[in-house]
């Protein structure tokens, strides 16, 4: 185990530690989480096929039985969202197909799928004034999606919006943003009290935020921990998946508690995480340079 694999004092345990007092803790350092296994390429979805071969990212239901991600066909500029289900979660993926009732003009990225599979997240450039945050909802599992909604209250004349991130409860989010048409990613959060609510108290993530750009947030644990993809370990050569924990929802998230996923960072750049609310499942895509993204998964 590195020194990067070990967590300080204050660090989430997978138990229920995280459920103790502050004042019950005491000095004792422990692994975090244990490290994630050796990646391997989704099969059967869309990776190493001709007719979506460009993955940027994934998401999954919580049953992990129905899959998002974003897509470009081979000869197409713009990026829309597909999915693909299966009977268990063990069980291979069927060949993911467009979501066409959400698919629009311009690039559709960033898929979020809630829990229950009953709402998606998503960003797109529709309107034409940047990246925009997009909500629809639908009623069963098996039902279209509903209209869309743009998420207007977190939406910017001069900043993009990337990479929604909501955990279960339906009120707390992690999103990268930039200034339109620049590199400047940095993570930002929302929350609002009401899962039908409108989104507010947006904060810059700080604690953790590199300055050598930050983005693709994917909330696990209860939004106690969190992966994302950021250059700060490559000196900017590449993006890895950094991963970081605390202890409640009150708590900011600190560089201190920063782990570089190591078992699963190559020289070229891992992006897009999303990961079980559990922590044991991540999916990631992997984008060897001047090459399509391709989906991986690995666990722990």
């Amino acid at each position: 185990m590195t020194g990067r694999q070990i967590g300080t004092v204050a660090t989430i345990l997978l138990g229920g530690i995280g459920c103790m007092k502050a004042d019950r803790l005491v000095a004792v350092q422990t692994e975090a989480w244990r490290p994630f296994s050796t990646p391997t390429v989704v099969a059967g979805l869309v990776s190493g096929t001709t007719d979506v071969p460009d993955v940027h990212g994934a998401s999954l239901t919580g049953d992990e039985k129905e899959i998002y991600l974003a897509c470009a066909k081979v000869g197409e500029a713009s990026f829309h969202i597909w999915k693909s289900t299966r009977i268990t979660k063990d069980a291979a993926w069927n060949m993911a197909t467009l979501v066409d009732e959400i698919t629009g003009s311009g690039d559709d990225v960033d898929p979020d799928v809630s829990s229950d599979g009953l709402t998606l997240y998503f960003a797109s450039n529709r309107s034409g004034a940047g990246l925009r945050l997009y909500v629809s909802q639908r009623t069963t599992s098996d039902s279209l999606w509903g209209p869309l909604k743009e998420l207007s209250e977190l939406s910017s004349p001069t900043l993009d919006r990337y990479g929604p991130s909501v955990d279960p409860s339906g009120l707390f989010m992690a999103f990268g943003s930039a200034s339109l048409n620049s590199n400047n990613y940095r993570l930002y959060s929302a929350s609002r009290s009401d899962p039908l609510g409108t989104w507010g108290n947006v904060q810059d993530l700080s604690g953790i935020n590199s300055g050598m750009e930050d983005n693709d947030p994917a909330l696990f644990n209860g939004s106690r921990s969190l992966v994302w993809s950021s250059r700060d370990p490559s000196g900017g050569a590449s993006w890895d998946l950094v991963e970081a924990s605390r202890f409640d929802l009150t708590t900011p998230f600190s560089a201190a508690s920063k782990i570089v996923l190591d078992t699963l960072n190559t020289s070229f750049s891992e992006r897009y995480p999303w990961v079980s609310q559990d922590g044991t499942h991540i999916l990631f895509s992997r984008e060897p340079v001047g090459l399509p993204g391709v989906l991986y998964e690995a666990w722990r």
